[in-house]
């Protein structure tokens, strides 16, 4: 029996339990993903999943339901009901997922970033009557099943080491696609940058659309934007996860890129930092190859790349920029670097992308992973080209036009439904979110590359527009980036909605003070219009780390919530 398939299956209308089965059946050895033995000592080294084990836990955690949860009739098992999990980052996630399924719930896997009103309202809403705990709970938890009491019931989830332990029979899971494509298969929540999480409902309709947008046809010429993690017999798809995995990008990292792309996770441990983000990939980057070393006997060349990418947010990028020791201990270890959720100063991206292959992505909770492509013959360290996106043709976005800013027109991205007919019968995830919809606008601004028509740079969300008293509007993606480029700047977020001008919120690197870097401020301040420059008297220095979504993003809403005393005593004073 061979280790793996030649390439990698593209089965868009089979279930993911049931693709799941026929791959762990075929190629029961092959590796699922990879977690640290040890959550608090990555040294202890990693341990490997097969997809023969995974589909066994599957299996088990239905079982698991059953007897714990409830059984459900034939006729019960459509997804309406559904499960809680908040629990540290292991395989279980993908467990949890499957097995839900295949009992006839679905899981909700809510962020445990948020605190316990936006948690409480979350499974409110959801309806939710069962929360899973794991041995350490988060700390929202207690407080959430003490306001829940007699609505929600908690349960002891169980371990990894119960899952694993034994084999067990097969579950049965006789659906099919056709039966039960409309159902969920799993409840996802929005970012909650702009206020409170929101559910969101992949159906097994969505996962069949997302499988046919990952393996989209190639226009002639092209390669897919995110080729290192895909299945090859030459290359392995090794990615490095530094996210949490309860969020969209977590379930894309855990279940859907395995199962749709063949793709290997392998997951570090979080870090609450970008600094500590990122010594935490290079940890396990260095545990991994000192287990290819003890493996191969020989330190060579070749096990020097022990992964193929490493995922990170943009503020990673950004600190790695700042500190080219660490990203000399990335590069050393592996072929390319990704980041999504947000954009990257020019600066810091061209310091990075002259060191390694850098890969921008996008994407969204309704939609799922935007299938960008590459030319061939790009090259993406030509004067800022790693910045610039090409959407495949088949996503038919509209880039229409919105605004000026600094000289450059706006464009906002606009998805249109595609007919049912052009690309096989491709019609893009988002439309089986809002089935009654002809398009929608993604919310995300773009600027057009002078170069060529068909590249596009992220510009920013429309949601972060500053309109002032004035009614004057300002986009302050662009500036921020700009003044997080300096050395001594970790964060910063321009504010100003209905205010008469713009302040700043900043948090700087240890050791810095205000007018250490306010020039650079003040760099920035000359290409800003007047109503949008920061005065130093309009400074706030925070002095926790921002709050951020679970995709890194700054949560605007509840920091503008945070500091709103501090803001009115800014303004009042500099009236």
């Amino acid at each position: 029996m061979s280790a793996g398939p030649k390439t990698w299956p593209k089965l868009h209308h089979t279930l993911l339990p049931a693709l799941l089965s026929s791959i762990a059946d075929q190629y029961p050895s092959l590796s699922y993903a990879r977690f640290p033995r040890d959550p608090d000592d990555i040294s202890k080294g990693y341990r490997r999943f097969t997809f023969a084990e995974v589909a066994n836990a599957v299996n088990a955690f239905a079982w698991w339901i059953d007897q714990n949860v409830g059984k459900l009739g034939e006729e019960q098992k459509n997804g309406s009901q559904t499960l809680v999990y908040m629990g540290p980052t292991d395989i279980r996630y993908a467990v949890f997922c499957l097995g839900s399924v295949v009992a006839g719930y679905k899981m909700l896997f809510p962020s445990p970033r948020y605190g316990s009103e936006a948690l409480g309202k979350l499974i409110e809403t959801v309806d939710a009557k069962v929360l899973l705990s794991p041995e350490t709970p988060c700390p929202a938890e207690a407080d959430i099943i003490e306001k829940k009491k007699g609505v929600v019931t908690k349960l002891q989830a169980p371990s990894v080491d119960q899952l694993f332990a034994e084999r067990v029979a097969v579950y049965p899971f006789t659906k099919t696609f056709e039966t039960c494509k409309d159902e969920p298969m799993i409840c996802l929540h929005t970012s909650g940058t702009t206020g409170f999480p929101k559910p969101i409902l992949w159906t097994h309709n969505w996962i069949a659309s997302q499988s046919q947008t990952l393996n989209l046809p190639l226009p002639a010429s092209f390669t897919h934007h995110d080729y290192h993690i895909r299945y090859q017999k030459d290359r392995r798809g090794r990615l490095l996860v530094t996210g949490p995995p309860f969020h969209a990008s977590g379930i894309f990292n855990m279940v859907l890129y395995p199962l749709l792309l063949g793709t290997k996770p392998i997951y570090s441990q979080l870090g609450a930092t970008p600094e500590e983000a990122v010594d935490r990939a290079i940890s396990a980057l260095e545990a991994l190859h000192t287990e290819r070393v003890a493996a191969s006997g020989s330190a060579t060349e070749v096990s020097q790349k022990v992964v193929d990418c490493v995922s990170v947010v943009p503020t990673c990028i950004e600190y790695m920029a700042k500190h080219p020791e660490k990203l000399d201990q990335i590069v050393q270890r592996s072929h390319s670097l990704r980041y999504g959720g947000g954009s990257v100063s020019r600066t810091s991206g061209d310091t990075i992308s002259d060191k390694i292959h850098l890969v921008c992505g996008i994407g969204s909770t309704e939609q799922g992973i935007w299938p960008n492509i590459l030319r061939t013959d790009d090259d993406m360290k030509c004067d800022g080209r790693w910045e610039y996106m090409t959407p495949h043709p088949a996503l038919n976005l509209q880039f229409r036009p919105v605004s000026e800013d600094a000289g450059q027109t706006m464009y906002e991205a606009v998805m249109v439904r595609n007919n049912g007919e052009d690309w096989d019968g491709y019609v893009q995830p988002l439309f089986r979110c809002f089935p009654d919809l002809k398009e929608k606008s993604m919310g995300d601004l773009f600027i057009r590359s002078q170069r060529a028509t068909d590249l596009w740079k992220h510009h920013g969300r429309i949601d972060d527009l500053l309109v002032f008293l004035s009614n004057e509007k300002f986009f302050p993606a662009i500036a921020e980036q700009r003044i997080t480029s300096h050395p001594g700047i970790t964060e910063a977020l321009i504010v100003g909605t209905r205010r008469p001008k713009a302040a700043l919120i900043v948090r700087l690197e240890e050791g810095f003070k205000l007018d250490d870097v306010w020039g650079k401020i003040e760099e920035v301040n000359v290409d800003s219009p007047l109503y949008a420059r920061v005065t130093k008297d309009m400074v706030i220095v925070a002095q926790e780390p921002f709050l951020k979504t679970a995709k890194g993003s700054i949560r605007k809403a509840d920091m503008l919530r945070k500091y709103s005393k501090e803001l009115d005593k800014l303004y009042n004073e500099g009236i």
